[in-house]
């Protein structure tokens, strides 16, 4: 019996830092507003003559922001920044418009993530 409770215990302990690694952090406001600024920059490039500097510099600051509280949606936001860098190489009116698809896709699914925090 207790070997059963001794393995229960290393199973129960070990499960717990890897949930915590997942289990979403607290409610970061200043990282809710970036996300909220992005958005708007994103939304706001004109693909008649893209400037997506604005939405780069922001996506950079919540790309760090996020990986240093080690949040689960960090990845996502480090490939948000790194798409905005090279829609900013571009000015193809085509792969802007795609490009601010799948910015607003990456930012969706933070924003779905981070509901109700």
């Amino acid at each position: 019996m207790k070997k059963f409770i001794l393995v229960a215990a290393v199973v129960t302990l070990a499960g717990c830092s890897t949930v915590q690694k997942y289990w979403p952090r607290d409610h970061d406001p200043v990282a809710f507003q970036l996300l909220v600024n992005v958005d708007i920059a994103v939304e706001r490039v004109d693909c008649e003559k893209p400037d997506w500097t604005r939405a780069e510099h922001i996506a950079e600051r919540l790309a760090k922001n996020t990986a240093w509280r080690e949040d689960p949606q960090a990845e996502n936001l480090k490939g948000l920044h790194q798409h905005t860098v090279k829609m900013s190489t571009s000015g193809n009116k085509t792969f802007c418009e795609f490009g601010k698809r799948t910015a607003q896709q990456r930012i969706n699914a933070v924003k779905s993530a981070w509901a109700g925090r």
